[in-house]
């Protein structure tokens, strides 16, 4: 069993047309981030975005989906498919998350940090 540490932690921020996807270790030091598009080239360049990821870092990627409901779904589906570790989030957790910061900010690249 992997240790907290041991993991790639990759929270993403999921819209109709694009997703952004921000990774990190336990030690919240951002380690890459990327936007791709909502359909299944966006996805292998996603897969292939974090497997570089992780053959550098040698840390294995985990998943947070912010909202898998309609627009997340396939992805959802294609990294369940790839074997990748995913867990869905609940916007509300996100938005707290976001707001117990003192300044907190508005952007797709921030969402997904506090997905992570």
């Amino acid at each position: 069993m992997l240790e907290k540490t041991d993991y790639l932690y990759i929270g993403m921020d999921i819209h109709k047309d694009t997703h952004t996807a921000v990774l990190m270790d336990l030690m919240e030091e951002q380690i890459g981030k990327i936007t791709i598009r909502n359909n299944i080239n966006g996805f292998r360049r996603l897969r292939a975005y974090v497997e570089k990821q992780k053959e550098s870092s040698g840390l294995m990627p985990m998943f947070g989906l912010k909202d898998v409901t309609y627009y997340g779904q396939g992805l959802a589906i294609y990294l369940i498919e790839k074997e990748y570790p995913v867990n869905e989030f609940n916007s509300a957790l996100s938005y707290m998350e976001h707001m117990s910061y003192a300044t907190p900010q508005k952007n797709d690249t921030w969402d997904s940090q506090c997905i992570c």
